[in-house]
């Protein structure tokens, strides 16, 4: 399996959001950027030949940003932990992320961390930053609560089983019985997850997601049954979990036939995948050469 790749869905700010980012963390660059389809603008409602995605690196982590429209919204359940060996890197990226966004947690010494703060940015993305003695390095991490609340040790044991090269680090739970902190690894990935029974009027968000890029046919059709929940309606191979956490579930396969730059190859590849809910290989290789749609 390819690494575990976030993809950050934005209204129309994808371009603004990934020059932040990439200006604020150490080792970033930008990849490369895609643009909207003629049947990609079609099914999104987004004018043909704008820009859709940006793949970039930030910290070494890859990411995507989305320019999707007004579909979905980031919140605190989703948020990217930024581990910094110095106080003085925590001040630095708090001071750029925190600009026009809003504090969460102040900055300041907390017990888990002599230097922390959780900030929403201006575009919604929420980042926890903090020193520690960790790598330094920028882990996803999920916030269970709401009507996810007591899930997370269910969450992160299904996770770990699901996907190939996982494994459970610490888990620490408090005096409720609610995971404090967990720390685990997806793909050889970190990850981290915490719960909270106050009542924030937030849950988990298809804003972010995380793309799941299956090597074998064996190994897509294990991770999707185990994963999708068809009452959240997956599409295009987007699929909400039972925890709440969305996921998108590809084979490797077909990045190759979307990244071909053929344009009618690659065009009627997106026109055949966009209405599929799982993705149908088989079909979407007859499209490529041209036997189909």
């Amino acid at each position: 399996m390819k690494p575990i790749v976030p993809y950050l869905w934005f209204e129309h700010e994808a371009e603004a959001a990934v020059d932040l980012y990439t200006h604020t963390f150490l080792h970033s660059h930008v990849v490369s950027n895609s643009l909207y389809s003629r049947s990609g603008a079609e099914i999104s409602g987004q004018p043909e030949g704008s820009l859709l995605s940006i793949e970039f690196v930030i910290a070494g982590q890859p990411m995507v940003a989305l320019n999707g429209g007004p579909v979905y919204s980031f919140t605190p359940a989703n948020s990217f932990y930024v581990h910094c060996a110095f106080p003085e890197e925590v001040d630095r990226i708090y001071e750029k992320l925190s600009a026009g966004g809003e504090v969460l947690m102040e900055l300041g010494a907390y017990p888990f961390s002599p230097r922390y703060a959780w900030i929403k940015d201006p575009f919604g993305v929420n980042w926890q930053i903090m020193q520690s003695d960790h790598k330094a390095q920028i882990v996803p991490g999920f916030l269970f609560t709401g009507p996810h609340i007591g899930q997370a040790e269910s969450a992160i044991q299904h996770y770990i089983t699901t996907i190939p090269n996982s494994g459970l680090q610490t888990l620490e739970k408090g005096p409720d019985g609610f995971v404090q902190y967990a720390q685990f690894t997806l793909n050889g990935q970190a990850f981290a997850a915490t719960e909270s029974s106050f009542d924030h009027g937030f849950d988990f968000s298809p804003a972010i997601s995380y793309l799941l890029s299956c090597e074998t046919q064996d190994e897509f059709e294990s991770i999707w049954t185990a994963l999708a929940d068809e009452t959240t309606k997956p599409q295009c191979g987007w699929v909400t979990d039972r925890f709440g956490i969305t996921w998108q579930i590809v084979p490797e396969a077909l990045l190759a036939l979307i990244d071909c730059d053929d344009e009618i190859r690659r065009e009627r590849v997106l026109k055949a995948m966009y209405p599929m809910k799982k993705i149908n290989l088989a079909v979407l290789k007859q499209a490529f050469h041209g036997e189909v749609f």
